[in-house]
């Protein structure tokens, strides 16, 4: 047996719930363990993955995201939903290693992990 993945759906944005520091702890602790992380940035969520973020005194959310993305973590948003945000479609206004997809590849990556965790409002 291979690799086992947990998938993410994280559809709050950053500072205004716990749940995106609660995300970073826990792919920090899925990466000890051994195990792989796949997230879908989806509604407001797609906020944590955007550049340029200045929440002081508190570390940026883009900066922890990209920390989790160098460790392995594979990052989708979805493209409706930045566009929705005035985001750029190919994904320049996000730390690199997010690819903007759509629903459809997020239906893919559920059947490629073994759970999923939902982070909503």
């Amino acid at each position: 047996m291979g690799q086992k993945t947990l998938g993410i759906l994280l559809n709050t944005s950053p500072y205004t719930f716990q749940n995106s520091h609660t995300f970073f702890d826990l792919c920090k602790a899925t990466l000890a363990k051994g195990y792989s992380v796949k997230v879908f940035l989806f509604v407001d969520g797609v906020n944590n993955a955007k550049l340029n973020q200045d929440p002081d005194p508190e570390r940026p959310m883009n900066d922890k995201f990209l920390e989790l993305a160098n460790e392995g973590v594979e990052f989708a948003v979805c493209g409706l939903c930045t566009s929705a945000r005035g985001f750029d479609q190919r994904g320049s206004d996000f730390i690199e290693g997010v690819d903007v997809s759509g629903l459809t590849e997020f239906a893919e990556q559920v059947g490629e992990i073994h759970r999923i965790v939902s982070f909503l409002p």
